[in-house]
């Protein structure tokens, strides 16, 4: 073959690629992933749930997922505090965002500890909702203190979240019918990290520049 036409060798460059994940904000990259799969999860599970379903719960219905609830506040405060003090991407509000993702692992072992003092379906989310939008709006706050031409798109995000979860929780329907309230909350809440991970991710240059200082201070 003419190798005129042969495609170029690039190596892959491993550094680099390591730089940018380093510097990725994994904290809201993991939030935004189990919110996602938590909407996911009611909405399939709901209202037969349990081990018919296609995503399986302890007991079937919205009582299954209120026993579930505090093993995905578990992973999501554990994975979040890890990710948020690991990684070279800037913390929402400084220790706010850790404070934050430990509450959330807190109230989590407290729900396993006390499962029989567990509220309602509709109490429990309101609860979850409303630590997510003061989560969101932490993530607001940090994007205005940057600058960032378009942080209260991040606020409104928040304020939705938030406003979704107190009408499901003021809502006097059957826990079935509430289950899409809660979702959509989720689901919402979700795209709202998704944006705060990419406004937040650190830029290649100071990604760069740090071990540079490590190795200089050093």
């Amino acid at each position: 073959m003419n190798e005129e036409y042969m495609p170029e060798y690039r190596p892959v460059d491993t550094k680099g690629l390591a730089v940018r994940l380093a510097g990725a904000k994994w904290s809201l990259i993991a939030m935004a992933a189990l919110c996602f799969f938590w909407a996911v999860y009611m909405f399939v599970t709901a209202p037969e749930g349990g081990a018919g379903g296609l995503l399986p719960t302890p007991v079937e219905g919205p009582s299954g997922l209120v026993a579930l609830l505090p093993w995905w506040a578990i992973v999501a405060g554990f994975v979040g505090s890890i990710t948020s003090l690991a990684t070279r991407a800037p913390r929402a509000l400084g220790w706010t965002e850790p404070v934050l993702c430990i509450v959330l692992l807190l109230a989590g072992l407290w729900g396993i500890w006390n499962e029989p003092l567990l509220g309602s379906f509709s109490q429990m989310h309101t609860i979850t909702g409303v630590l997510l939008a003061l989560y969101l709006a932490a993530v607001a706050l940090e994007l205005y203190r940057r600058d960032e031409a378009l942080w209260f798109a991040e606020l409104i995000v928040a304020a939705v979240v938030l406003v979704i979860s107190l009408a499901g929780g003021m809502n006097n329907t059957v826990e079935s019918a509430q289950v899409g309230f809660f979702a959509l909350a989720f689901f919402v809440a979700a795209w709202g990290f998704v944006y705060g991970a990419i406004k937040l991710a650190a830029p290649s240059d100071a990604c760069n520049e740090a071990p540079i200082a490590e190795a200089v201070a050093a």
